[in-house]
């Protein structure tokens, strides 16, 4: 029987990682150099987020080797730690590109903002999906269970670089979106609020970024308030329509939540606080471990849960972007390349799972015991980081590249056109 509450792997996961990516074979993650911003302590921690992931999927997977059925775990410490986790990348998210309107006004070169975006998240988007649909129909025996245009467009959809809700199915392959782990449900939201920064982009040209960012997290604390007002979320029990909203609201609070800290930064609040001292780690720490006890000692999730998470994530995130790095955790260079490659860790997670216990024996192995288990889990967590270096130098590197020389190009041909049209007019 295996044992997927013990919290030791958990950190056994973190520290064989860190271990690995300290070495030198991975200096093709290191980035070519700082730029000196405060902010810079957030390339320290995607990393230690996407790990956090890929250990609840650990567990979660154990059941569905087990059932067959792809569900929620029961394992509450891996499911707070993955909680917490996306919670911070969507913080993060929207923490740098509020900040990218502050910095620009509100009129940041929207083009080459979307380009990026595309160039960014595209390519290693593309490769894990197009991975997962040669895996699909390799199980399907290579033959078509429905309609080939049916079937082709499903595939589209799941390769719409996430814009699109992808179809739950391709080819009649009832498992299709546990290849991946499930992970790209996270991108849609993300789409849904790059496409909503020009709209929002309003308040900062008015001057009102941060009445605008506050209202917001105000709004969604109140929702939140008003959803949980007659109980919250019970094991086992069909949750009410208001509890999703309240759910709904939480999301938006994450990011939310981002982008009231890059409006108190903006206001250079956090610098007059002098966050970035050392002693201020302590208050970081304290309130990411406020937050995981109270979802983790609740036996239930409510209000009192819900109201506080955002606040107290929230806290912590501001102490590290005033340039807090954690008593030089987030410095380590092993942490900065576990960051750097953090995005194709959470997206081939699945594929990692998916290829390690493919390996003969080791499904029997992995399900002996519980220290058999967590060694296969923690090989897999180890060859997940190897291949993402291979796919962060060879993927996302280039599309980033190509994405920066189109913007080029562009502003190039702008700058071109720009005196012509001058010259026209006068």
């Amino acid at each position: 029987m295996v044992d997927i509450h013990t919290v030791w792997p958990y950190f056994a996961i973190l520290l064989a990682c860190l271990g690995l990516a300290a070495l030198p074979a991975f200096r093709g993650a290191d980035a070519a150099g700082g730029s000196g911003r405060r902010t810079d302590t957030l390339d320290g921690l995607r990393g230690f987020l996407a790990l956090g992931v890929f250990a609840v999927h650990a567990v979660v997977h154990y059941d569905y080797l087990l059932s067959g059925v792809w569900k929620p775990s029961s394992a509450r410490f891996y499911n707070v730690a993955a909680v917490i986790s996306v919670a911070l990348f969507f913080m993060l998210t929207g923490f740098l590109f509020w900040n990218k309107l502050l910095k620009a006004g509100g009129r940041p070169d929207w083009k080459a903002l979307y380009i990026g975006r595309v160039f960014r998240l595209g390519p290693m988007y593309v490769a894990v999906v197009a991975t997962m649909i040669a895996i699909v129909a390799y199980r399907t025996g290579f033959q078509w269970r429905q309609p080939p245009l049916q079937v082709i467009g499903q595939a589209l959809a799941w390769l719409a670089l996430g814009i699109l809700p992808p179809p739950p199915a391709i080819n009649g392959y009832a498992d299709t979106g546990t290849i991946l782990a499930g992970v790209t449900w996270t991108l849609l939201f993300e789409w849904l609020f790059y496409f909503s920064l020009p709209l929002w982009a309003l308040f900062v040209r008015r001057g009102r970024h941060l009445a605008f960012s506050a209202g917001v997290v105000a709004a969604c604390l109140l929702v939140i308030l008003a959803g949980t007002w007659n109980g919250g979320f019970v094991s086992g029990v069909k949750p009410r329509p208001a509890l999703l909203l309240a759910v709904l609201a939480e999301l938006i609070a994450t990011l939310a939540t981002g982008m009231l800290v890059a409006s108190l930064l903006h206001e250079r609040i956090g610098e007059r606080l002098r966050l970035h001292e050392a002693r201020w780690g302590a208050l970081a720490l304290l309130a990411i471990a406020l937050a995981f006890a109270a979802m983790l000692g609740a036996r239930d999730v409510g209000m009192l849960q819900l109201l506080a998470f955002c606040p107290l994530l929230g806290a912590f995130l501001f102490v590290l972007c005033s340039g807090n790095d954690l008593f030089g955790a987030l410095s380590w260079p092993a942490s900065r390349r576990l960051s750097a490659m953090s995005y194709s860790i959470y997206l081939a997670q699945g594929l990692a799972l998916v290829a390690v216990f493919a390996i003969p024996g080791v499904k029997a192995y992995a399900l002996s015991g519980t220290l058999p288990f967590w060694i296969v889990n923690i090989g897999c967590a180890l060859a997940l980081c190897a291949g993402s270096l291979l796919s962060y130098r060879w993927i996302e590197e280039p599309g980033i590249r190509a994405g920066k020389r189109l913007t080029e190009r562009l502003r190039a041909r702008r700058a071109a056109v720009a005196p012509l049209a001058v010259a026209a007019d006068s």
